[in-house]
């Protein structure tokens, strides 16, 4: 089980392949980066792939600093240094686009493009409020096994995901938990988006409407990002579509790294059209934007 000695802790990572630039998936609070494992699996691109768990979540110590988005963007930089790796795009899911754009806006030349799934840059609905507030609650009044029980259950696709990512949830530390969790709901990093200049994918399940208006957001707020719904599928887009997930990921990525694929508007038609087949729209509408 390979770990990383960073300062004060020590981080668990995967990594698989050596592609250049990687992607380095960033996980949200309470669960592990097993949660990209089934995307993994559908990897069909050369860029190579590295999860790790956040300090204080799964197998990586919790160390003596307290969580915040900096502290774990710093972790991020670190992470690619030990590994030698000199530049990276990052995929978030969830909350965890909180410190991905943070690592992004922090350290521009060594996370070259970003990936949202499923993301938001500030959470200001109720319902997505009430739920961080109650994980908050539940990380000082409760027992941790509860909470990575619910974790676990609303990202799992079968039974033996679900056992996968309890297990590992378990294992963190509620204090890191809580501290990581209010870090995303105090975070203001959506007041910096205009500074990020690297190219953002945004991805988002169409029949997840509140995770619709936040990927919408982000296009709006993003100076450099593309948008695309995969239609029907809600919000657990990683266990639930994840050979769609992959697929868009690696057509977006094959953009950033040969951009002459896409150079004419008739290739970029053929791209959208393809990802259309693949029962994928274009934009925030309720219908693709293809004309």
């Amino acid at each position: 089980m390979p770990f990383l000695n960073i300062g004060d802790t020590a981080l668990h990572y995967h990594q698989d392949g050596s592609g250049k630039p990687p992607i380095l998936f960033v996980h949200p609070p309470c669960l592990t980066s097993r949660l990209f494992t089934t995307v993994q699996e559908k990897w069909t691109a050369s860029s190579g792939l590295i999860r790790f768990d956040i300090r204080g979540h799964g197998y990586s110590e919790a160390g003596g600093g307290k969580l915040s988005l900096a502290l774990i963007a710093e972790d991020m930089r670190r992470l690619l240094d030990g590994l030698g790796v000199k530049q990276a795009y990052v995929c978030s899911y969830g909350a965890g686009s909180f410190p991905a754009l943070a690592a992004m806006l922090a350290y521009p030349e060594r996370f070259v493009g970003g990936i949202m799934v499923s993301g938001a840059s500030a959470y200001t609905d109720i319902v997505t409020r009430s739920k961080l507030q109650a994980a908050f609650i539940s990380s000082i009044l409760s027992p941790k096994g509860p909470i990575a029980f619910k974790a676990a259950w609303s990202e799992a696709g079968s039974k033996s995901s679900f056992e996968e990512l309890h297990t590992e949830a378990k294992l963190g530390d509620s204090n890191k938990w809580r501290e990581y969790t209010a870090a995303c709901l105090d975070s203001s990093v959506q007041k910096r988006l205009p500074q990020l200049k690297q190219p953002v994918l945004i991805l988002y399940g169409t029949a997840d409407k509140t995770g619709q208006n936040y990927a919408a957001e982000l296009k709006r707020r993003l100076p450099n990002s593309e948008l695309y719904g995969i239609i029907g599928a809600g919000r657990q887009l990683l266990t639930k579509e994840p050979v769609t997930t992959a697929f868009v990921m690696t057509q977006w990525l094959a953009k950033q790294e040969h951009p002459e694929i896409a150079d004419t508007y008739q290739e970029q038609e053929a791209l959208l059209d393809e990802l259309i087949s693949k029962g994928i729209q274009e934009g925030a509408g309720n219908s693709a934007s293809h004309h």
